[in-house]
């Protein structure tokens, strides 16, 4: 009889066992505060991995990004100075945190603070690198941890399992004078962080340790409570209260031929009730089908607007909203009411060219940029949307222009129609009439039409497309590089679903056969080659005294 549950128990540990590992946040988590604004984590030995792939280590990208060798530029001390943190007792194989904490309200003043988190690896070697910096600064002891000063509110602080570096600005308190901070107030934040509790940390967030499962070149976190909390006008009102609870999660990777990034938005109690009460919508693509042209991007996304006026509401903002619009003639009631909620904005034919213009009597030419672009939404109440334009046009807002009410002075760039199912606006009369008259050819690619379907919102840009219409003039080597690394890129948004909202992100890069970090890389490698050179040019002529005081709106454009 024994034997018959002993192995179900041995199960049962199992199992209890790999879930709490499951549960267990990385070590400098705990070292994060739980209302932090911001939390980025780096896998720097995924991301060295990939890069090297490509032949690119820190080496090569500091020679890179540097001008001539042997120049005595910030960028070749930065490279020293990198080796030497890298060498310095740090592990460069586990994942560096860095984070953004944002307090504050109007008696006490703003106080913003960050930190970058590693794990240490040898105390000692590391604490023989802080003697050896530049300025030698002074090692203190503090509470189970060592740090010293390196410049004005920047600290770094390490025990025998991490590294902090940290620092923090506070702004000036209600009724006090332009003094400076106490001194201390950085090592105070040093210590709060290397003594808080685990309840005091990010590690003890459900959503954050479910993040911290997947598997990614980045993580990040977003707390949405701690921003609007960190205002203090807006702390005080019912808005913060709405987005309690709420937070950001979101992972990056970058794969061959394309980097990829996935982020769930988590609602609180009271705006997950709100979003409840309406029944999900979908995207329209018909909206963007009828483009007359082949679209090289558009962005498409439905929602109900009366979820606006129930966030209003929520907020106690109600009155004010209602005094206002009703000085206008109408109600917020009838602004919800008038579109249905379907959105889409798509455009095509982006290109640069030599016009001539006028200004001051004189004629000038210049390389311009030209577009086709089209907007649409659907009518939802065409009665309150016949009210709301009537009542603006008794404003002196909008006017009757050919049978219908357009906004005063639009004049003949734009061509603007409203026919009692969409009001429509176009870049220009020709694709107005084509856009209406339904023969469209807007040439969504499959998969991009495919992606679309049971979304709230879809977004689409072929880049490559983008590119190949534009010029620069004198800067055609940058733009080269840029056609040769980006194609097209997407993101798409579902529907809540009862505990969060998901988003995806797409940028494919044109060399499938290359990990998109590398291509990445070689772009902004031959950017900064670029702007160095140019920076080399100007100073060899004596526009500028040295590198280090460059303005790039000097550059060639």
């Amino acid at each position: 009889m024994k034997n018959i549950f002993r192995y179900p128990l041995v199960f049962v540990a199992l199992a209890v066992a790999i879930t709490s590992c499951k549960q267990t946040a990385p070590d400098q988590a705990k070292y994060i505060p739980k209302d932090a604004v911001f939390v980025l984590d780096l896998n720097w030995k995924s991301l060295s991995d990939k890069a090297s792939k490509g032949n690119f280590n820190w080496d090569s990208l500091f020679k890179a990004a540097a001008t001539e060798p042997g120049d005595d530029s910030d960028l070749v001390k930065g490279k020293k100075e990198f080796e030497n943190f890298i060498h310095s007792g740090v592990d460069t194989t586990s994942n560096v945190f860095f984070f953004t904490r944002s307090v504050g309200s109007v008696m006490s003043g703003q106080s913003t603070s960050g930190g970058v988190i590693m794990i240490m690896k040898d105390p000692s070697k590391f604490e023989s690198y802080v003697k050896h910096h530049d300025k030698a600064p002074e090692i203190k002891k503090g509470d189970g941890f060592s740090y010293a000063l390196l410049s004005e509110n920047l600290y770094v602080g390490w025990n025998k399992d991490v590294v902090i570096l940290s620092g923090i600005q506070e702004s000036k308190k209600y009724g006090a004078d332009n003094s400076s901070n106490n001194s201390n107030t950085g090592q105070q934040n040093l210590s709060a962080l290397f003594n808080q509790k685990q309840d005091e940390s990010i590690a003890s967030v459900p959503e954050f340790k479910e993040l911290m499962e997947e598997p990614a070149d980045m993580l990040f976190w977003t707390n949405a409570s701690s921003m609007f909390n960190s205002v203090p006008m807006l702390g005080l009102t019912k808005f913060a209260d709405l987005f309690k609870g709420s937070y950001g999660a979101g992972s990056v990777n970058f794969e061959n031929g394309r980097a990829v990034a996935h982020y769930r938005s988590y609602t609180g109690k009271d705006l997950a009730d709100i979003l409840k009460k309406y029944p999900n919508q979908t995207v329209d693509m018909s909206l963007v089908n009828k483009y007359p042209y082949p679209v090289e991007g558009f962005a498409a996304f439905s929602f109900n607007p009366q979820i606006i006026s129930d966030i209003i509401k929520y907020g106690g903002m109600q009155s004010t909203v209602d005094q206002y619009f009703q000085q206008l003639g109408f109600t917020m009631d009838d602004v919800t009411k008038a579109f249905k909620g379907d959105f889409a904005i798509v455009f095509s034919d982006i290109a640069t060219g030599e016009k001539e213009y006028e200004m001051n009597g004189m004629k000038f030419h210049n390389n311009k940029p030209s577009v086709k672009l089209m907007f649409t939404a659907t009518i939802g109440d065409k009665t309150s949307y016949d009210k709301i334009v009537s009542k603006l046009a008794e404003q002196g807002i909008m006017e009757m222009k050919n049978g219908q009410y357009v906004p005063k002075g639009m004049g003949d760039e734009f061509a603007f129609n409203m026919d009692g199912k969409n009001l429509t606006v176009a870049s220009d009369n020709d694709v107005m009439q084509q856009y209406l008259s339904g023969r469209g050819n807007a040439a969504v690619p499959g998969d991009i039409a495919n992606e679309a379907k049971d979304k709230a919102a879809m977004f689409y840009v072929d880049i490559n497309k983008i590119l190949q219409g534009i010029s620069t003039g004198s800067d055609e080597k940058s733009l080269d590089a840029a056609r040769a690394t980006f194609k097209n890129g997407t993101a798409t948004t579902t529907n809540f679903n009862g505990k969060y909202v998901e988003s995806n992100f797409e940028l494919n890069t044109v060399n499938n056969n290359e990990n998109s970090l590398v291509s990445l890389i070689k772009f902004f490698a031959a950017v900064s080659q670029k702007i160095q050179k140019e920076g080399q040019r100007l100073k060899n002529e004596g526009v500028i005294d040295s590198l280090q005081h460059i303005d790039t709106t000097m550059l060639p454009h």
